[in-house]
């Protein structure tokens, strides 16, 4: 596997971390906390630091440089269930993390109405699978240098084509993350990863340190904070594929597809060899950009 380059490094982005429930279906977005532990020790054994995101976010502003195999671990939607299962092995590992809250959510003993995982909410499994944070747990958390909390806005609603909507809502997240938490200029997430340039627009106006996105790539000081992407850690991933994601094959195999896919379609019946050739070429040359980061 090739070594990763100076100052890039890439993102790892995880959900829920809960037990799966016997009879019924699994959760959604969920990484079982014994595979969590395994794919975090497996990166470790591997030589890879998981560093904080306010601390990668620093050195790239003071175009300061980051060591290869350098990742970050993030949380999207803020279920108690990092409280419970996914914090001790942080904590156990030394592993930093952030966690991108959708305020509203804070306390409350419902479901996340966006939650997709149809057993949500059910009697029939524990509160911890599905329930938002609590202040009292973030507050706690907070004890610990390890976490910090992030936005991922106030109602987590879909904003594309609403910025000033997005607007609203990103202010009352950060007004909500300031006056229970503490915090200032945090994090940011967007919701569903849906954005466009005008709402990374909005979220640099309201003073978010950075805008996540989920688009599987590895980032880098060279690359805008606002635009940076994520890569799904799911429940079948190894320290291994973790490691390939991170190191930059995943986003080569997948630059190199979409390639060819783009060339099988505008190809004509009879294409000449030379525009073949080139079209091959710049595949190619797009997989290597992938392959040696």
């Amino acid at each position: 596997m090739g070594e990763a380059k100076l100052d890039k490094f890439g993102i790892l982005m995880y959900h829920r971390v809960t037990p799966r429930v016997a009879g019924v279906d699994p959760p959604t977005w969920n990484v079982p906390p014994q595979q969590f532990r395994r794919q975090l020790t497996g990166l470790l054994s591997r030589g890879y630091r998981a560093w904080p995101l306010r601390q990668i976010l620093e050195h790239c502003a003071a175009s300061k440089p980051i060591p290869p195999r350098t990742f970050v671990v993030t949380f999207d939607d803020g279920y108690d269930n990092f409280y419970h299962y996914a914090w001790p092995v942080l904590k156990e590992l030394g592993i930093p993390a952030t966690v991108f809250i959708a305020t509203a959510y804070l306390d409350s003993p419902a479901a996340f109405p966006f939650d997709d995982w149809t057993a949500a909410g059910a009697t029939k499994v524990p509160q911890v699978a599905w329930q938002p944070l609590s202040t009292a747990h973030c507050r706690e958390l907070l004890e610990f240098e390890l976490v910090e909390f992030g936005s991922h806005t106030d109602s987590h609603n879909e904003f594309l084509g609403r910025p000033d909507a997005f607007r609203k809502d990103l202010k009352k997240s950060l007004e909500r993350l300031y006056n229970v938490l503490g915090y200032r200029e945090p994090a940011f997430a967007f919701p569903y990863g849906h954005y466009n340039e005008e709402l990374i627009e909005a979220a640099r106006e309201a003073g978010v340190a950075c805008s996540l996105t989920t688009e599987p790539r590895i980032a880098s000081a060279a690359i805008d904070p606002f635009h940076w992407g994520r890569f799904t850690a799911t429940a079948r991933d190894t320290g291994l594929t973790l490691a390939m994601k991170l190191n930059g094959w995943y986003s080569a195999a997948r630059i190199a597809w979409h390639c060819l896919v783009r060339w099988e379609k505008a190809r004509p019946t009879e294409t000449p060899v030379h525009v073949e050739r080139c079209r091959w070429d710049h595949c190619q040359k797009s997989s290597r950009v992938g392959l040696m980061l």
